[in-house]
């Protein structure tokens, strides 16, 4: 029997690193290179099948607005999630610098820790990268999550990055109920 999961998950990280790309190539397959800067939050939702756990996935993917003045709308679209991909843009070190408060405001607004995947984006700009991957693992291995290096453009490991995300809440969730995060 085929088990079913239902998760909210948020999109993390500055402005410009990709969230909203990699939403869009993850749940419609696509890539438009003129996106609009995100105001306060978007969703899109999709189902994921995860054979080798027998598992069907249907996420709801919160892409949130990344740019300082948008915090305090931010705060509510945290509630319920039970996961979340923090992005950072490979060729802009601070980027890359800022997802430690990202992961604070995260975990302070999502009632508490939550998995994340940090997600080193953009690495089809090979002559641009200003992030190591090496840098990229350290941070991740530190805080204990799961580490992807995607392009949003190209595709590669877009789905990857979610998946992991994916089988870690299944794991999550077989551990017992959480508190909740509302």
């Amino acid at each position: 029997m085929t088990a079913e999961f239902r998760f909210k998950i948020v999109m993390l990280g500055d402005g410009a690193v990709g969230k909203t790309a990699m939403t869009a190539r993850f749940t419609q397959d696509s890539f438009n290179a003129d996106y609009k800067r995100t105001i306060g939050a978007d969703f899109a939702v999709k189902r994921l099948d995860i054979p080798d756990i027998n598992a069907h996935v249907t996420l709801q993917c919160w892409d949130l607005a990344g740019q300082p003045r948008f915090e305090f709308v931010r705060q509510g679209f945290y509630r319920g999630a039970r996961g979340g991909l923090l992005l950072y843009d490979v060729t802009r070190r601070r980027t890359f610098l800022n997802i430690d408060r990202w992961k604070e405001e995260t975990f302070a607004n999502a009632g508490g820790k939550i998995p994340l995947v940090v997600v080193a984006n953009k690495i089809d700009l090979v002559d641009s990268r200003a992030v190591t991957k090496e840098d990229g693992e350290a941070y991740a291995k530190e805080n204990g999550f799961l580490y992807v290096e995607s392009s949003a453009l190209t595709g590669e490991n877009v789905e990857e990055a979610y998946v992991n995300l994916c089988r870690k809440m299944i794991d999550d969730s077989k551990a017992g109920p959480k508190e909740p995060a509302f």
